[in-house]
């Protein structure tokens, strides 16, 4: 679905008058098969932005006409994976993790991998060009799930990307979302659908400019390359930050991992 950024004047407007027309917006966003992410209040300029996922446009005029009156000046087109990279956070803070109105932000990140199973041989039997066109469907299902969850691509890595998260549950319920996108991605002339494999963990990376590293990154693409096609793996580190109950999962113990001294306890997402 294509992600918008509307803008509008609108002096003497209050912050809480922003916040209140958000809610309004949020409130009938389902019925119109639209997602308001996020959105940024610059008082002095008197200026609104707002990043909203919808069918069209005039789909996101209608809606702000609907709620509040409040017709935006321009509404544009935006790509994901640019604004991804430069907002970082684009998903909203769940209510339990604002003080007063602005979000706690934390050093702990989920770190997640993907990688598309197969693809080497996939480009053998399909030639690039076609191989190609299906690889931009599977990155296209990927941002669309990273918008949508609030995650961040770190980075490409050809057949597969790096993203990062604040929250678990907004990465494991990513990597869910993914995980069915990709599994209904038409491979012509082929028996078999695409797969992917994923691998996460939480913890504090390093950061220098837009690319994290270190230690917990290193364990989520480790996770990846164990994982099997269409398993998700995490690592008790990040279960442990999960505060969703509605999620199952299937322990698979204690796993010796490739550069890690000590055994790691893992667990796949069943659902």
């Amino acid at each position: 679905m294509p992600l918008y950024l509307d803008r509008h004047y609108l002096a003497g407007l209050s912050k809480e008058q922003v916040i209140a027309a958000h809610e309004l917006d949020l409130a009938i966003q389902d019925n119109y098969n639209a997602q308001f992410l996020t959105y940024w209040f610059d008082e002095g300029r008197h200026t609104t932005f707002c990043l909203v996922m919808a069918p069209s446009a005039d789909m996101i005029s209608a809606i702000h006409s609907k709620t509040h009156g409040s017709i935006p000046n321009d509404v544009a087109e935006v790509d994901q994976s640019e604004i991804l990279s430069f907002m970082g956070r684009i998903a909203d803070i769940p209510a339990g993790e604002r003080t007063g109105s602005l979000p706690v932000d934390r050093a702990t990140r989920t770190i997640m991998f993907i990688d598309l199973v197969g693809y080497t041989s996939m480009m053998s039997r399909l030639g690039d060009d076609r191989a190609f066109v299906l690889l931009r469907e599977h990155d296209s299902v990927i941002r669309d799930a990273l918008t949508k969850f609030g995650g961040r691509e770190v980075k490409h890595t050809g057949d597969g990307v790096m993203a990062s998260f604040d929250q678990a549950d907004q990465a494991v319920r990513a990597a869910v979302g993914i995980r069915s996108g990709i599994a209904n991605i038409s491979v012509p002339d082929l028996d078999e659908g695409l797969g992917i494999r994923i691998g996460m963990t939480s913890g504090e990376p390093l950061q220098e400019g837009k690319d994290l590293f270190g230690s917990v990154v290193n364990l989520a693409s480790r996770l990846c390359d164990l994982a099997e096609a269409n398993e998700i793996l995490l690592t008790s580190d990040c279960q442990e930050e999960l505060t969703d109950g509605l999620f199952v999962l299937e322990s698979m113990g204690e796993v010796t991992i490739r550069g890690f001294d000590n055994p790691i306890h893992v667990s796949r997402v069943k659902s």
